[in-house]
């Protein structure tokens, strides 16, 4: 399992974890079709919560073919499936975003970034491939870690620090074209995303439960 040996928990992410009343959402125009919200501080007891996923998820390492050959991705993850009849607050979480942003969202799967090399490259995730303006949710838990997004193709980036309990919602066109990463860093701690969203019903749709499904942010 990996170390927390490093990591400091912050004071204001402390406590019972649950989510913030009256949390102040803030609407992003990225463009024409694609947006973002973000709410600071929307998880209470943030920290407590990921000392606690830290320990329960069975984390592993994935791999993937790049350049005629599997490289190790720089980040662990791990399926949700179960943690909201643990953590009352996860399934608040999923209750909350499947009100404001529509029926069906729920949460999948946690990616770990364990120090300041463990990142993701600039990616879209597979949902966009499947549903139309779909909307994927972070939360995220631990050390602050910078997150980007810029247009499909390339061109000027927009950059976030997310801090621990932060929640952030991609929506419209996001996931059609635009791209999200999490880059490396020279030096940071122990960071853990929850990534939550629309699931699908119908066949052919085994693609949903692979980890590689869900990116990783």
């Amino acid at each position: 399992m990996p170390t927390l040996a490093h990591y400091q928990s912050s004071l204001f992410a402390q406590g019972e974890p649950s989510l913030r009343e009256r949390a102040e959402f803030h609407r992003i125009q990225l463009d024409d079709t694609a947006w973002i919200d973000l709410a600071p501080g929307w998880v209470q007891g943030a920290d407590e919560l990921f000392a606690s996923l830290h320990q329960e998820l069975e984390w592993r390492g994935g791999s993937r073919p790049m350049y005629g050959e599997l490289v190790r991705e720089p980040r662990l993850h791990a399926s949700l499936g179960g943690v909201d009849q643990r953590h009352v607050v996860v399934r608040s979480m999923s209750d909350f975003l499947a009100t404001r942003y529509g029926a069906g969202i729920n949460a999948g799967f946690a990616n770990l970034y364990r120090d300041g090399n463990d990142s993701v490259a600039w990616h879209a995730d597979r949902i966009g491939r499947h549903e139309v303006d779909p909307v994927v949710a972070i939360v995220s838990l631990g050390a602050p870690r910078k997150f980007a997004l810029r247009p499909m193709g390339g061109g000027p980036s927009e950059r976030f620090v997310l801090n621990s309990g932060d929640l952030l919602v991609m929506g419209g066109a996001c996931q059609h074209t635009w791209e999200h990463a999490v880059p490396k860093m020279v030096c940071a701690e122990p960071r853990m995303s929850l990534s939550f969203r629309h699931i699908p019903d119908g066949p052919g749709l085994d693609w949903w439960y692979e980890p590689e499904a869900f990116g990783a942010e």
